[in-house]
């Protein structure tokens, strides 16, 4: 068997093992990070990129009020008592001291999530703006060779640009000051096509920024390196053994090891134990390689667990070729309403995607059993928006032969196609146009709240989230419960320390990331509420360690 000695293992290279991986390198520890897949990035590279870092030095810089006081004030009205106090405090203190080390070490540049509310800004020290971040466009050409291991999509695209510029892009065809506001994502797409440039954006931007900084610090990278099992000497993590491709090597470390490598959520086994009726793993936009390795490992050192029937929800388009998609913006621009399997509405398309998730949840189980509904719309939807990887106006043909977008000239017609009861989806749908011509949901309120607004278009009168579905064809689209990742996992301290069933912390272990259990235990606070207190926790788990050895 091979032997490896190290300093720190970091087992994942998602957001939150590069941060920790860069942090502790820093501070003078050798570095190992193991991936188990042959990429870099993890579910991170497949996401929108966002942190969410509340009282952040952009904030300052751009005249915007926050605090500690603030954030816990938010945290305590909306995660409540489910997570440990010490454990959110210790989140809001370190997250902008975390993202300020990484973006005066110039490990990391990023900028505001120009306008975007957090998720429940209404309620008290909620954030009307700015305490979502998202990295600037990468330069795919600085990785040199190892660019070609970053993880990506299915599906890729030529639009390159970061959250803010996509989200203009959204409204381009009704906003000609939005389409000015566009160029440079327009470039990147010629200059992408005619010099073969090599721009990354999102969440391979954050990937690609901190693999580059984190090569340059000397940490050492070993992809295709599965975690089997945790040695424990004298009630002490000291070591792992891993596998690679059939070889198995033992890995021992001075002073821990750090786990982020994701959850659970394409462990069918796993899913079924804990998640229930939402055990589908081809719903997951999480990274392939997530099925809860580092959680199992760690139950058999005596770990403790927690909050494992919960995920990062989201309503997901299963897209030929492409695979699952979530859909976030879309379900709150005008002229598009959601349906049970009766035809009625069940909630404010609008809200956060987290929350949409519950009320299907709460609406769509039939007979013990989780349904799907279909997003409904009409042409003028269909040619302003961009909607499952189609652009404003250009419907593929190969979508409406293969079923997944369903396409009528009428309302009737529709129903009968996608099974739903044609009386009451047209009692659903002039209901809904009376209230998007007066401007008001008095059904469930969408358009009321900040994160609607945002999502609406901001020319849509007299309310940005409404407007009537009248012209045709008419069209239908099967959305599911899907998910980014699991949130459940191994229950950690203040300091990212994994905990025994008896309270104790296990000398040696860290655990950060989605294989942790979420710091906003049932709660999703605003865009990058994963990778936010991933990239946190992650920092503070590498400085205790290596403040720890210091100490010794």
């Amino acid at each position: 068997m091979i032997e490896i000695e190290t300093d720190l293992l970091v087992v994942g290279s998602g957001a939150a093992g590069l941060t920790a991986a860069l942090t502790a390198s820093a501070s003078g520890l050798k570095t190992l990070v193991i991936e188990k897949t042959d990429y870099i990035g993890g579910t991170t590279a497949l996401s929108g990129g966002v942190m969410w870092i509340p009282n952040n030095h952009l904030m300052a810089k751009s005249g915007l009020d926050d605090s500690t006081e603030k954030a816990m004030d938010y945290l305590r009205n909306t995660v409540g008592n489910r997570v440990a106090e010490d454990r959110l405090l210790s989140f809001v203190e370190n997250a902008p001291e975390m993202l300020r080390k990484m973006t005066e070490e110039g490990w990391l540049e990023v900028e505001m999530f120009e306008g975007f509310p957090d998720y429940r800004a209404e309620v008290k020290g909620g954030a009307e703006e700015g305490r979502s971040v998202e990295p600037k466009v990468f330069v795919g050409r600085m990785l040199r060779g190892i660019f070609a291991s970053l993880r990506s999509r299915k599906f890729s695209s030529s639009i390159v640009g970061t959250m803010t510029e996509l989200r203009r892009l959204a409204v381009i065809k009704t906003s000609f000051l939005v389409a000015m506001k566009s160029w440079r994502v327009l470039w990147r797409a010629v200059s992408g096509k005619l010099f073969r440039s090599r721009y990354v954006s999102s969440g391979r931007a954050l990937v690609a920024w901190l693999t580059y900084s984190a090569r340059r610090q000397g940490v050492k990278f070993e992809l295709g390196h599965r975690l089997l099992e945790l040695i424990e000497e004298g009630g002490r993590v000291v070591g792992a053994t891993v596998e690679s491709r059939g070889l198995v090597k033992k890995i021992r470390v001075r002073e821990g090891i750090i786990l982020a490598a994701g959850g659970f959520e394409h462990n069918k086994d796993m899913r079924a134990r804990y998640l229930g009726k939402n055990a589908a793993t081809d719903r997951s936009s999480g990274s392939p390689g997530n099925e809860g390795d580092a959680i199992a490992s760690a139950r058999k050192v005596d770990a403790a667990l927690d909050l494992m029937d919960e995920a990062w929800w989201a309503p997901t388009f299963m897209v030929p070729e492409a695979g699952p998609q979530i859909v976030i913006f879309e379900r709150g621009k005008p002229g598009q309403i959601v349906v049970d399997r009766n035809g009625d509405r069940f909630a404010n398309e609008a809200q956060p995607y987290n929350d949409f998730v519950k009320a299907m949840f709460d609406s769509l189980v039939f007979d013990g059993e989780m349904t799907s509904c279909y997003m409904i719309f009409d042409q003028t939807f269909r040619d302003r928006y961009p909607l499952a990887n189609m652009l404003p106006g250009v419907t593929p043909e190969k979508y409406i032969l293969s079923g997944f977008l369903k396409r009528e000239s009428t309302l009737e017609a529709l129903a009968a196609r996608i099974g739903v009861d044609a009386g009451r989806l047209m009692k659903t749908v002039l209901r809904f146009n009376q209230m998007a011509i007066s401007g008001k949901d008095h059904d469930f309120g969408r358009g009321d709240f900040a994160f609607d607004r945002f999502s609406g278009d901001p020319v849509a009168t007299p309310n940005s989230c409404l407007a009537p579905l009248d012209r045709k064809p008419f069209y239908a689209i099967e959305l599911f419960a899907g998910d980014l990742g699991t949130k459940g996992g191994l229950l950690t301290d203040r300091f990212a320390r994994v905990l025994r069933e008896d309270g104790s912390s296990i000398p040696g272990l860290y655990a950060v990331g989605n294989c942790s259990s979420s710091v906003m235990g049932n709660f999703y606070p605003g865009a990058g509420g994963t990778i936010g207190p991933a990239m946190t926790f992650g920092y503070v788990a590498a400085k205790h360690l290596a403040n720890a050895r210091d100490l010794v």
